[in-house]
């Protein structure tokens, strides 16, 4: 399903953009390697709407004034509330060359090592990779089932293939696994002591 977020050229800029937000209108622009740089406004609860639909990796039909462009989000400056809006930059890429972007990483899955009291570690929320615009992957998920020792980590090295996509963050990146707490070293070791004791009956 496309996105589409309408905005019109923006005549107001620099310190006059203030009465923009008063009016609920956020000011922004678009960038691209094949087109000229576009001030623009939106309304912002038509912004709002899009970034929680397209993320930073799907495509918005931004229609200007009647002239749709496929574009990525590329930065959002919000209040210090993040209530509301500062400004908004767009970039229209070249749907035949691959671009470069961080994509959330997402775990998914149970693993028995956080059932017995263990805690889930994810070093990265990101991950930098590679691919065409219409190939870009809202996330990467990552399976926390295959985590059945405490010494087991997912790596980037360990993620299935995507086709089109290439991962560029290094592949020893660790992404996830269970730090032992203090209950599950003590049931390791209460179930060791009883391991034993059967051993010498």
């Amino acid at each position: 399903m496309s996105i589409i977020l309408k905005a019109a050229k923006r005549e107001i800029v620099g310190k006059k953009s203030k009465q923009l937000r008063r009016e609920a209108i956020v000011p922004g622009n678009l960038q691209g390697r094949k087109i000229e740089n576009i001030n623009i406004q939106l309304a912002e609860r038509d912004l709002q709407v899009a970034i929680k639909a397209a993320g930073t990796t799907n495509i918005i039909d931004l229609d200007i004034d009647g002239t749709v462009h496929e574009v990525l989000l590329r930065e959002v400056i919000r209040t210090t509330s993040q209530q509301h809006y500062i400004h908004v930059e767009f970039y229209a890429p070249d749907m035949n060359t691959p671009v470069k972007t961080s994509v959330p990483v997402k775990a998914t899955g149970e693993s028995p090592l956080v059932t017995s009291g263990g805690i889930l570690v994810t070093p990265q929320s990101n991950l930098e990779l590679s691919a065409l615009p219409k190939a870009l992957p809202a996330f990467i998920e990552i399976d926390i089932s295959v985590l059945q020792k405490f010494s087991d980590v997912i790596t980037v090295a360990s993620l299935p293939a995507i086709e089109g996509v290439d991962f560029l963050s290094p592949a020893g990146t660790a992404l996830a696994y269970i730090a032992e707490t203090r209950a599950t070293r003590s049931a390791s070791a209460t179930d060791a002591d009883a391991e034993t004791a059967a051993t010498a009956e």
